[in-house]
């Protein structure tokens, strides 16, 4: 009996001991930089080129998918949907900064139909985006995952929207293209990330 205890004690110890070991080995090593128990992640497209500056709106999206070209398709979808959003929000304000600057009275006339044409010019140029890059990975599971950054340039945006105001003979009477373009201007120079 006692010798069976003993031979228990020593199997128990020799397995807490190459249990241990093992548990050592597989600590993965933390750097300074990072808190105890967290590491890392890069996230693909993510530097300061990426985003929107004074010159470009850009956003970054990515698309998940078993075919890879869904997978493509997916985040070129979100990124544009991405653009749109930011776009209409800045032109919104822009238009109605412009609205009340204005001493015709244009604020409660023709604000809505300034905001209609400029989100359909801002339809149209997400046609024209720009791929700034784009990457893709598999993974474990078999699955691509796509990442796309796009931009369009602000001054094509800001041309193309007064000059489809101007084209429009009910709203070009009242309409200061320079007075527009310099709020728009003023818009994208502060709405820097």
């Amino acid at each position: 009996m006692k010798k069976l205890i003993f031979s228990l004690l020593i199997v128990a110890a020799a397995t807490v001991s190459c249990g241990s070991s093992k548990k050592a080995t597989a600590t993965p090593a933390v750097t300074a930089a990072a808190p105890s128990g967290m590491v890392e992640e890069v996230v693909p497209l993510s530097g300061p080129q990426y985003r929107s500056d004074k010159q470009y709106y850009r956003a970054v999206q990515n698309g998940l998918s078993a075919d890879r070209s869904m997978a493509q398709k997916i985040a070129m979808q979100n990124c544009r949907q991405e653009l749109a959003s930011a776009i209409q929000a800045d032109v919104k304000a822009v238009i109605e900064n412009y609205a009340k600057s204005s001493s015709t009275g244009v604020e409660s006339t023709y604000t809505n139909q300034y905001q209609e044409l400029a989100y359909s010019v801002v339809n149209q140029r997400l046609a024209d985006v720009q791929v700034v890059d784009e990457k893709i990975y598999r993974e474990t599971s078999g699955q691509y995952r796509f990442y796309v950054c796009l931009q369009i340039p602000k001054a094509d945006l800001s041309e193309n929207i007064a000059k489809s105001i101007e084209n429009d003979a009910k709203l070009k009477a009242d309409f200061d293209a320079e007075q527009f373009k310099k709020i728009f201007n003023e818009k994208m120079a502060a709405n820097v990330q």
